[in-house]
């Protein structure tokens, strides 16, 4: 794909997306379009907990992104974020400015190219918002902080650490998870699953989430194999697995082909783990909970295992990486 073609996907990404705005914030959720280094497109969001913090993204650009692009081998970026214009020298609140404009910016990027795009924001009566067509302009200073920090960014994704696209689209993401818990970036917690040879699988992904609070975290798994892999066996050893460290079945929800749920201590019972898995065809699909005992619940299980079940369903039925 060429960084043409790239550039047009995402902004007709934005534009299909704003048509499905539903409230009059909708727009003001940043996200980032990617293309990695097989030809694979991403959409990646921003976490809610930097977004609880004025310019939060710039945070979110500082310490998540440039370990994002490196976990999924992205080579062209494109930053979706809302932004006022006006008369900043009466104003220091652009937003306050009686002839404000708002608009919806696409900073798109690949190493040494760049360009920015905005698309008006109207409003109805009601307060949704509406897009308007996209035009290219020059970047101005705050623009081009943002293209310095994508360019700082893009200089991490240099290598390809194996496929991850469509399996990063069906696990849990930041909205699915409670608001205390983000991505855990320490080290390689998320990313391609590094067990797993190419031959095996066509993509692979684990989201790792964590509190600040040590000892909670929720683990988001998923594969999908090659037709040919022996997934009746790899499933059949990983049930095994789960018994012989004392994990007893419980009751939870049926997904896909085949779905099992488990509960059992960890840590020598220092800590309890919740888990499911479940395969829709070639994909197999891993949920876990774990924290101090008491902690978590299976229906917490239960709710968050239909959250993933619905993304992956939602990406077999609608995947982005066919979106033109």
């Amino acid at each position: 794909m060429s960084f043409d073609t790239f550039r047009d996907w995402a902004l007709a990404a934005s534009s299909r997306a704003a048509r499905r705005w539903e409230d009059a914030t909708a727009d003001e959720m940043p996200l980032a379009y990617g293309e990695d280094r097989y030809g694979d497109l991403h959409e990646i969001a921003v976490p809610p907990i930097y977004l609880r913090r004025r310019r939060g993204h710039i945070g979110w650009m500082t310490q998540l992104l440039p370990v994002e692009v490196a976990s999924r081998s992205l080579s062209r970026l494109c930053l979706r974020v809302s932004a006022w214009t006006g008369d900043d020298a009466q104003y220091k609140d652009l937003s306050a400015d009686p002839a404000r404009a708002e608009l919806l910016l696409s900073v798109v990027a690949e190493r040494g190219r760049s360009e920015v795009w905005h698309a008006r924001i109207e409003r109805d009566r009601s307060g949704l918002p509406r897009l308007g067509p996209w035009e290219m302009e020059p970047a101005d200073t705050w623009e081009g902080q943002l293209l310095q920090l994508i360019d700082d960014a893009l200089s991490r994704g240099s290598l390809k650490k194996g496929r991850t696209m469509p399996a990063a689209n069906m696990v849990l993401g930041p909205y699915d998870v409670p608001e205390d818990y983000f991505p855990d970036f320490r080290g390689d917690a998320c990313g391609p699953i590094d067990w797993i040879s190419a031959a095996d699988s066509t993509s692979s992904y684990k989201a790792i989430f964590r509190t600040e609070q040590p000892h909670h975290t929720i683990i988001s798994l998923c594969y999908v194999f090659s037709r040919d892999y022996d997934l009746d066996g790899h499933l059949r050893g990983a049930l095994e697995a789960l018994a012989r460290a004392g994990n007893k079945e419980i009751d939870g929800p049926n997904f896909g082909e085949r779905s099992y749920c488990f509960e059992g201590p960890m840590d020598g019972g220092r800590l309890h783990k919740y888990q499911a898995v479940w395969t829709h065809g070639n994909i197999l699909c891993e949920l876990g909970l774990a924290g101090p005992p008491g902690f978590f619940k299976a229906k917490e299980l239960n709710m968050l295992a239909s959250l993933q079940n619905a993304r992956v369903q939602e990406e077999l039925s609608d995947p982005l990486t066919s979106a033109s």
